[in-house]
């Protein structure tokens, strides 16, 4: 009899430790991020906001976010955006940097005509379309990263010559957060 329950002792020894974590690969599945930046459009040029992606597989990831003009309530313009990208080098705390590229749909709205002034195709005061962007992360410490971002984005509406001037046609950010991991 004590020699079954020395078998099973000895391999429950065996089989506990092999449960534990003997190899962890520290992932992450988010990275929420909050940015300033500047516009290429006339009224409204700086602009801050913030927003989150979720990894859904390995460097694809999901995610939404919100922006909003700085420092000209009488222009305001606020952007909301949902998209996806990819990020190449994702998901580990060992990496130091992390490429990343993407695309989504947006919903501009505010304050975008200028002087009463109404132009050909002029939808008013909103403008929805895709936006596209790339950019870079570098994280110096494990849990704290410096995000630089271009996107640019392209609503569907057409001003002909004023069409870089007024925001509404295409316009591009330059933005640099702060994101967790």
């Amino acid at each position: 009899m004590t020699k079954p329950i020395a078998i099973a002792a000895c391999a429950l020894l065996l089989v506990v430790p092999a449960g534990g974590r003997a190899q962890t690969t520290e992932k992450y599945y988010a990275e929420p991020y909050a940015f300033f930046g500047r516009r290429t459009s006339t009224p409204g040029t700086n602009v801050g906001g913030g927003g989150l992606e979720v990894f859904v597989y390995r460097g694809l990831a999901a995610g939404a976010e919100g922006s909003t003009t700085v420092g000209n309530p009488d222009n305001r313009i606020t952007v909301w955006s949902a998209g996806s990208s990819y990020h190449f080098l994702c998901c580990r705390y060992d990496r130091k940097i992390e490429p990343f590229a993407g695309a989504g749909f947006s919903d501009v709205d505010g304050d975008v005509n200028t002087h009463g002034y109404v132009y050909p195709n002029d939808p008013g005061q909103k403008r929805t379309g895709p936006y596209f962007n790339q950019g870079l992360i570098a994280w110096p410490s494990k849990h704290l990263g410096a995000r630089f971002e271009v996107r640019e984005y392209r609503t569907f509406v057409s001003y002909g010559a004023l069409e870089n001037v007024i925001p509404g046609g295409k316009f591009a950010e330059f933005r640099i957060a702060f994101t967790l991991r």
